[in-house]
């Protein structure tokens, strides 16, 4: 009788073992392995590639890369989603030039766009390879994602530009300072789900200290603002609208 115990137990303990080993190859092999995501970029911009991201909040952690026009190609290996109902959202921010016709403007200045409602929904199993195509958008369902204001300083002194208090960089410089008789560009936030919004809070400042207000104005997606600066004021001028195709 005790032999039978015995037996009986050691066979369990192996019976367990096996099923264990098992149980673990299939996390190793399974969920553990990655999945290939390869995207091909047939549009005429740049694409800079986020995975669910939450375009109310900017997330820079969520960027897995570009497809850029030159290889237009991107590919990057990712953990399996299988696991989530709606599988994983990779959002797309196109790279507008900003052409020639809007004054000097400094070498690879781009501006980013969103293709409304165009986000690429899928389930990622592991072990698995996957390609999506990106292509141009029609014009009418291109979002820009800031608004965009362009300055020229008329004055003999430097100055930088200030929104709320805030230091704004130049955009594709990242510089601060506006030299006698440069051209700056710079992005203003806007609210998600607004297409225009008022901007009454935008400063100059020169090496002095000495500050001085822009007329307030309202704000659209898709346009360039410019205004100078000269010793006596700011000047607004008639805001352009932004070609993504540059035509």
């Amino acid at each position: 009788m005790i032999k039978i115990v015995v037996t009986r137990s050691l066979f369990l303990i192996l019976l367990c073992t096996m099923v264990a080993a098992c149980d673990i190859g299939k996390e190793k092999n399974g969920r553990g392995s990655l999945a290939k995501v390869t995207f091909i970029n047939y549009a005429t911009h740049p694409v800079d590639i986020f995975k669910n991201f939450n375009p109310e909040s900017f997330d820079p952690t969520t960027f897995i890369g570009t497809a850029d026009t030159m290889s237009r190609t991107l590919s990057v290996n990712l953990p399996a989603s299988t696991d989530q109902l709606i599988g994983d959202i990779f959002y797309l921010r196109f790279k507008i030039f900003l052409h020639d016709s809007h004054e000097v403007v400094p070498t690879g200045l781009f501006i980013s766009a969103e293709r409304t409602m165009s986000n690429i929904t899928l389930v990622v199993k592991s072990g698995e390879s996957y390609t999506k195509i990106i292509e141009d958008p029609p014009a009418n369902e291109l979002r820009f994602v800031n608004g965009i204001i362009k300055v020229q300083n008329l004055t003999t002194g430097q100055h930088w530009i200030e929104n709320h208090g805030a230091i704004l960089p130049q955009l594709g410089l990242q510089a601060a300072w506006l030299n006698p008789g440069q051209f700056g560009f710079y992005e203003l936030s806007l609210p998600f789900l607004a297409e225009s919004w008022p901007m009454d809070s935008l400063q100059s400042r020169d090496s002095h200290g000495n500050r001085t207000s822009f007329p307030p104005f309202e704000m659209e997606r898709g346009y360039i603002y410019p205004f100078n600066i000269t010793d006596t004021g700011i000047l607004p001028l008639a805001p352009t609208p932004i070609n993504p195709f540059g035509n």
